[in-house]
C-alpha cells in the first residue's frame, strides 16, 4: 500500500524515509549475524543504499513485504564477490553454485553464504504465495547463479586472450544482475492475486526486460571499476560510451510497451517494475555505487 496518499508530499516522503531507515537497520542486523560475509568494509554503505532503492522504488509496500526481497538483494553482493572476485578455479565456482541450488531446493546449508540464503528461503516459505511462486523463485535464483558462473567463464577466457562474448550474448546473460529473482521474492511477499498464475509469464518477461536495462545502466557507471577489477562490462565488448547509451535507449524502448501492457492487468506489479528500473537508472546516472570503493 502507499505510505499515505492523502498526506502532503513532504509528510509522505518522511514516511518513506522512516521505512528506509527501518529497512536499513534490519540489513545491518543481518550483516552483524553474518560477519564472514559482510565484515569487509566494502559493504559498509550497502544496507542504506539497498533500503533506499527498495522503499523509494516500491513505495506502495510496507516493510514486512520488503524484508525478504531486501535481504535477498543484500545477499547477492557477497555471492557476487565470492564468484566474481574470490574464485580462482572453476571448481570453486561450481561448489558455490551447487550449494546455493541445493539450498533453494530445501537442503541444509554448508557455508555462511548458504545459511543466509536458507534463512531467506525459510522466511519466504511462510508466505501463502510460496506454494505456487516458490518454484518460480527457485528458477530465477538458479538462472542468476548460472549467469554468474557463465560470466566467470567468459572473463577468465578473456584474460587468456580468448574471444569475449558478443553484446547479444552478454545481454542475454543479464540474469547475473539479480533483479528478476528479487522481484519474484517481492511478489511472494506481496501475495497479490493479480501477480499469480494467469499473468505470471508476462510479469517475468517484463521483469527481465527491466533487468536488461538496469544491467546496461550499471555498466555505464561501473566501467572504470570493472576494468580495474578485470570484470566484464558492455564497454569491453566493442561499445564506446555513445554506443552503450544508444543500446540502453533501445532496450528501454522495447521495455516500456511491455510494462504498459502489463499495467492493464497488473497495475501494481507494472508500477513496481517501472519505478525500480527508473530509480536504479537515476542512482547510477548520478554517480551511485553499491560497493564502497
Amino acid at each position: 500500500m502507499n505510505p499515505s496518499p492523502s498526506l502532503p508530499d513532504e509528510l509522505s516522503s518522511g514516511a518513506l524515509s522512516a521505512r528506509a531507515a527501518d529497512c536499513a537497520r534490519d540489513l545491518r542486523r543481518t550483516a552483524a549475524r553474518y560477519p564472514e560475509l559482510f565484515d569487509t568494509g566494502e559493504f559498509a554503505d550497502t544496507p542504506g543504499q539497498i533500503a533506499n532503492m527498495m522503499v523509494y522504488g516500491t513505495p506502495r509496500h510496507d516493510p514486512g513485504v520488503l524484508r525478504s526481497p531486501s535481504q535477498l538483494a543484500f545477499w547477492i553482493f557477497p555471492l557476487d564477490a565470492a564468484i566474481d572476485r574470490d574464485a580462482t578455479q572453476r571448481s570453486q565456482v561450481r561448489a558455490i553454485v551447487e550449494e546455493c541450488k541445493d539450498v533453494i531446493a530445501g537442503d541444509d546449508p554448508r557455508t555462511p553464504l548458504g545459511r543466509l540464503l536458507a534463512h531467506i528461503r525459510d522466511d519466504l516459505a511462510h508466505a501463502p504465495a510460496f506454494g505456487h511462486l516458490g518454484p518460480v523463485w527457485r528458477t530465477e535464483v538458479a538462472a542468476m547463479l548460472d549467469a554468474m558462473a557463465r560470466e566467470w567463464d567468459w572473463k577468465t577466457a578473456a584474460r587468456q586472450s580468448a574471444a569475449v562474448p558478443t553484446v547479444k550474448e552478454y545481454l542475454g546473460n543479464a540474469a547475473n544482475f539479480g533483479s528478476t529473482c528479487v522481484g519474484v521474492a517481492r511478489l511472494i511477499s506481496t501475495d497479490e492475486p493479480e501477480a499469480t498464475r494467469e499473468h505470471l509469464p508476462a510479469i517475468i518477461d517484463a521483469a527481465n526486460a527491466t533487468q536488461r536495462v538496469m544491467r546496461l545502466v550499471n555498466d555505464l557507471r561501473t566501467f572504470k571499476r570493472d576494468r580495474q577489477w578485470e570484470d566484464l562490462n558492455a564497454r569491453m565488448l566493442g561499445l564506446d560510451e555513445h554506443a552503450l547509451r544508444e543500446l540502453i535507449a533501445e532496450e528501454r524502448k522495447a521495455c516500456d510497451p511491455m510494462l504498459d501492457r502489463l499495467a492493464q492487468s497488473c497495475p501494481g506489479v507494472a508500477e513496481d517494475l517501472r519505478r525500480q528500473m527508473m530509480i536504479t537508472w537515476g542512482f547510477y546516472f548520478n554517480g551511485g555505487d553499491f560497493w564502497t570503493v
